[in-house]
C-alpha cells in the first residue's frame, strides 16, 4: 500500500470530528437564535363606541409569548422586506389593514357580512429551513390565541344572555303566581256567592209558595167588600148578621196582622241583601274581564318571544362547512401530488439536490475528482449520480404526499371515521341543529299559546254570559228596595185593622141610624179592598218571577263557580310548570363565565414550547452518520485495491490487512472519541458513556469493512451506493413518514448501527438482537472485502492486453 500523505490523514480524521462539532452546535443552540418580524398595517375599528385594535393585540400576543424559541421584532413593511432578503429575519408576519374589521365582523350578527381575518406569513429564502418552520408555528399559535380571545368574548355574551333570560323568566313566574292568587280569590268569592244565591232562591221559593194564600185572601176580601157594598141597603135587616160577621172578622184580624208582620220581617232580611249581592256579582264579573286582558298580554308576549334569531346558528353552520371544505381541499391536493405522473412543485427537487450536494461538500455540483474518477468516466458517473439523486427525491416526496393523503382518509378504530368524513358529518350535524332548534322552540311556544288562549276564551265567555247580571244589578237592587218599602208600609197600616173592627162591632148598634154613611163607607171600602187586592196580586206575581229568577241565578252561579275552579286549577298548573322551567334555566356568575368561556374556547390546551423533542435520536443519527462518512472518506483518500495486487507475493489476506488496518484504527478511534463526546453532551452515566464508545468503535470497524467492499467491487458506483445508504438512514431517522425506505434500511449496516446506538441511549429493549445483526453484517462486509482483493489477483487476457 502506498503510504498516505499527512494532509489526507488529517482530513480523514477531522471529517467525522467536524460532524460531531456540528452536533454540539445543534444541541446547544441559542433559544433566541431565530429572528422574525411583525408588520402591523391594521386599522382599528369602533364597536359600540369602543375602539378595538385587533391587529395591535395580535402583534402583542406574538411578541409576548413565553416559551417560544423565536425572537420577534416589530417592524415596518420596508424594513421587514429588506430583512427577508438579507436573512436577518427568518420570517415576516404581516397583519393587513382590514384585520380588525374582518375579525370583529361577526359582532353584527349578519352572516353575509361576516368574514375571516387573515394574516400573511413570508419565509426568507436566505435563512435555515428549521428557522422558518418554527416561525410559521409561532404565527399559527398567535392566531389561535386571538381566535380564543374572540371566542371567549362571544361565549361570555351568550352566558350573560342566559342570565338575562333567567331573570325575565323569574319575572314571568312571579306574574303567573300573582295571577294564580287572584284566580284563587275569585274561586273562593264565587263559591260564597253561589251559596248566597242558593239561600236567596230557597227563601224566594217559600215566599212564592205562600203568595197564593195571600192572593186568595185578597180575593175573598174583595168579594166581601162587594157584598158589603151591595148589602148596604139591606144593612138594617142584616144588622144582627153583620154583628156576627164583624165578630168573626175581629177574631181573624190578629192572625192577619201577625202574617203581615212575619212577611215584613222576612222581606227585610231577604231583600236588604239583594243590592249588595248585585254589586258584588258585577265586581266579580269585572275581575274576570281583567283576567282575560292579562292573558291576552301574556299571549302577545309569547308571540314576540317566538321569533328566534338564527344568525348565530347560521354562522356555526358556515364555519363547520368551511372546515369540511378546507380538509377536503387539502386531501384533494395531497392525492393529486401523490399520483405517479404528477410533477413535483416548483423548486422542491432543485432545493433538496442543493442540500444533499452541500452536505457532501460539493456545492457547485458532483465533483469527479473528489471520488478519484478520471475524465473518461466522469460524465457517466455524474449522470448516474444525478439520476439516483433525482429518483430518491421524487420517491421521497411521493411517499410523503401519499402518507398525508392516507392519514386524512384513515378511519379511527375507536370511531370508525376518518378526518375527511368526520368533518363532513360535523357540518351535516351542525346544519341539522340549526334547522331543528327553531322548529322545536316554535312548537313548544305554540302549545303554550294554545292553552292560554283557551283559558282566555273561557274567561271571555263567562264575562259575556254574566253580563245581564252586571247590566241589571242596579235595577234588581232598586226593585228589591221598593218591594221592601211597600211591605213595610203594609205592615205599618195593617196594625190598625183590629181596632177598626172593634169599632165596627161597637157601631153595629148604631148601624140602623148610619145606613147612609155605612153605604158610603162600604163603597169606599170596596174601592180600597180592590186596590189592595190588585197590589197583593202584583206582589205575588213579582214574588213568583223573583223566585224563578233566583233559581236561574243560583244555577248560573253554580256553573260560574265550577268554571272559576277549573280556571284556578289551570292557572295553578301553569304556574307550577313555569316555575319548573325557571329552575332549569342556567345562571352563571362572573367566575363561572370566566371558567366556561376559557374551556369552551380552547377545549384542548397545547404546550407553548416549539422545540421540545429529545436530543437522543438526533445525536444518535449524527454519531452514526459521522462514522459512516469517516469510513467512506477513508477509501476516497486511500486506494481500496493496492497497485501490486497482481504482482505481490503476499497472500490475499495479508494484502487485505495491509489496506484495511489504517482505516480501521482511525475510524475505531473516532468512534471512541465520539462516544465520549456524545455521552458528555447528553450527560449520561459513566457506564452508558463507556458502552456508547465501545458500540461506536465496533460499528466503525463494520463501516470500514462495508465501504471497502463497496469501493473495491464497484469503485465510484460503490461510493455512490454508500452515499445513498447514508441518505436513507438520514431520512428514516428524521421522519417516520419515509417508512417506504425501510427495506433499504434493513440491509444497511449504517441504519442498523444507528438504531442500536439510539436504543442503547434511550434505554430501550432489543439491543441483543440488534447487536447480533450488526456482528453478522460486519462479518459479511469483511468476507466481501477480502473477496474483492482475491478477485483482483487473477489476471485475465483482457486485463493483460490493457496492461501491455
Amino acid at each position: 500500500m502506498k503510504s498516505i500523505k499527512l494532509p489526507a490523514l488529517i482530513a480523514l480524521i477531522l471529517v467525522p470530528l467536524l460532524a460531531v462539532a456540528a452536533l454540539i452546535g445543534l444541541t446547544t443552540r441559542d433559544d433566541e437564535a431565530i429572528s422574525a418580524a411583525v408588520v402591523n398595517l391594521d386599522e382599528a375599528v369602533t364597536i359600540d363606541g369602543q375602539m378595538v385594535p385587533m391587529g395591535r393585540q395580535l402583534a402583542a400576543a406574538m411578541v409576548d409569548r413565553d416559551g417560544d424559541n423565536v425572537s420577534w421584532t416589530l417592524a415596518d413593511a420596508p424594513s421587514a422586506a429588506a430583512g427577508l432578503k438579507t436573512g436577518r429575519f427568518s420570517a415576516v408576519v404581516t397583519i393587513p389593514k382590514t384585520f380588525s374589521a374582518a375579525a370583529t365582523s361577526f359582532s353584527e350578527n349578519d352572516a353575509d357580512a361576516a368574514e375571516q381575518a387573515t394574516i400573511k406569513v413570508q419565509v426568507s429564502d436566505n435563512s435555515p429551513v428549521t428557522d422558518s418552520q418554527v416561525a410559521q408555528q409561532v404565527a399559527r399559535l398567535a392566531v389561535d390565541t386571538i381566535n380564543s380571545t374572540l371566542t371567549e368574548s362571544y361565549l361570555d355574551g351568550i352566558y350573560v344572555g342566559f342570565n338575562t333570560v333567567g331573570d325575565q323568566f323569574v319575572t314571568i313566574v312571579d306574574g303567573v303566581n300573582q295571577l294564580h292568587d287572584g284566580s284563587s280569590q275569585l274561586a273562593d268569592g264565587t263559591e260564597q256567592a253561589t251559596q248566597g244565591a242558593a239561600q236567596l232562591a230557597s227563601g224566594l221559593g217559600l215566599l212564592r209558595d205562600n203568595s197564593q194564600q195571600l192572593i186568595d185572601g185578597g180575593a175573598e176580601l174583595a168579594s166581601g167588600a162587594d157584598d158589603l157594598a151591595d148589602g148596604a141597603s139591606q144593612l138594617a135587616d142584616g144588622a144582627s148578621q153583620l154583628a156576627d160577621g164583624v165578630g168573626e172578622l175581629s177574631e181573624q184580624a190578629p192572625q192577619l196582622v201577625d202574617g203581615v208582620g212575619q212577611l215584613a220581617d222576612g222581606a227585610d232580611q231577604l231583600l236588604g241583601q239583594i243590592p249588595d249581592y248585585a254589586d258584588g256579582a258585577a265586581q266579580a264579573i269585572g275581575g274576570v274581564s281583567s283576567i282575560s286582558d292579562g292573558l291576552t298580554q301574556v299571549i302577545d308576549g309569547l308571540d314576540s318571544a317566538g321569533s328566534t334569531d338564527t344568525s348565530q346558528l347560521d354562522q356555526l353552520v358556515a364555519g363547520a362547512e368551511g372546515l369540511s371544505d378546507g380538509i377536503q381541499q387539502v386531501d384533494d391536493a395531497m392525492s393529486g401530488l401523490a399520483q405517479p405522473n404528477a410533477p413535483l412543485p416548483s423548486g422542491v427537487e432543485s432545493g433538496v439536490s442543493q442540500q444533499v450536494l452541500a452536505a457532501m461538500g460539493m456545492s457547485s455540483g458532483f465533483d469527479c475528482a473528489t471520488f478519484g474518477i478520471d475524465q473518461a468516466n466522469c460524465a457517466q458517473a455524474t449522470a448516474a449520480f444525478n439520476a439516483a439523486l433525482s429518483a430518491g427525491i421524487q420517491g421521497g416526496f411521493k411517499a410523503g404526499t401519499t402518507a398525508a393523503s392516507t392519514a386524512l382518509n384513515t378511519e379511527d378504530p375507536s370511531t370508525g371515521q376518518s378526518l375527511v368524513s368526520g368533518a363532513s358529518q360535523l357540518a351535516a350535524g351542525v346544519d341539522q341543529l340549526a334547522t331543528e332548534l327553531p322548529k322545536q322552540t316554535a312548537e313548544q311556544l305554540g302549545a303554550l299559546k294554545t292553552g292560554l288562549t283557551q283559558i282566555r276564551d273561557g274567561a271571555d265567555q263567562l264575562s259575556e254570559q254574566a253580563q245581564p247580571i252586571v247590566d241589571n244589578a242596579s235595577a234588581i237592587g232598586d226593585g228589591a228596595t221598593q218591594l221592601l218599602d211597600g211591605i213595610n208600609q203594609l205592615d205599618s197600616q195593617i196594625g190598625q185593622l183590629p181596632d177598626g173592627i172593634e169599632q165596627l162591632a161597637d157601631g153595629t148598634n148604631q148601624l140602623a141610624d148610619g145606613t147612609t154613611q155605612l153605604a158610603d163607607g162600604a163603597s169606599q171600602l170596596a174601592d180600597g179592598v180592590g186596590a189592595y187586592t190588585s197590589g197583593v196580586t202584583q206582589y205575588a206575581e213579582g214574588v213568583v218571577q223573583a223566585a224563578d229568577g233566583a233559581d236561574e241565578f243560583a244555577a248560573g252561579m253554580v256553573d260560574l263557580s265550577d268554571g272559576v275552579s277549573q280556571l284556578d286549577e289551570g292557572i295553578a298548573t301553569f304556574a307550577s310548570e313555569m316555575a319548573k322551567g325557571a329552575d332549569q334555566l342556567p345562571s352563571y356568575s362572573q367566575s363561572d363565565r370566566e371558567a366556561l368561556k376559557t374551556v369552551v374556547a380552547a377545549p384542548v390546551q397545547q404546550s407553548d414550547s416549539l422545540i421540545s423533542s429529545s436530543q437522543i435520536p438526533m445525536i444518535s443519527l449524527l454519531l452514526a452518520c459521522a462514522l459512516w462518512l469517516g469510513a467512506l472518506a477513508s477509501f476516497v483518500a486511500i486506494r481500496p485495491i493496492p497497485r501490486d495486487v497482481v504482482t505481490s507475493r503476499a497472500s490475499s489476506l495479508l494484502l487485505w490487512a495491509r489496506m484495511i488496518w489504517l482505516p480501521v484504527v482511525v475510524v475505531a478511534g473516532q468512534g471512541v472519541v465520539m462516544g465520549i463526546i456524545g455521552g458528555a453532551v447528553l450527560n449520561t452515566s459513566i457506564g452508558t458513556t463507556v458502552g456508547l464508545a465501545a458500540l461506536l468503535a465496533v460499528a466503525g470497524v463494520s463501516f470500514v469493512f462495508a465501504n471497502h467492499a463497496l469501493a473495491s467491487w464497484f469503485g465510484n458506483v460503490g461510493r455512490a451506493i454508500s452515499v445513498i445508504l447514508l441518505a436513507v438512514t438520514v431520512a428514516l431517522g428524521l421522519s417516520s413518514a419515509t417508512g417506504w425506505l425501510s427495506p433499504l434500511g434493513t440491509i444497511s449496516p449504517l441504519h442498523n448501527a444507528f438504531v442500536l446506538v439510539r436504543t442503547w441511549l434511550a434505554g430501550g429493549s432489543g439491543e441483543v438482537g440488534l447487536a447480533a445483526v450488526a456482528v453478522l453484517m460486519a462479518a459479511i462486509g469483511a468476507v466481501l472485502s477480502i473477496m474483492s482483493i482475491t478477485a483482483r489477483r487473477r489476471l485475465t487476457a483482457e486485463k493483460f492486453r490493457k496492461a501491455a
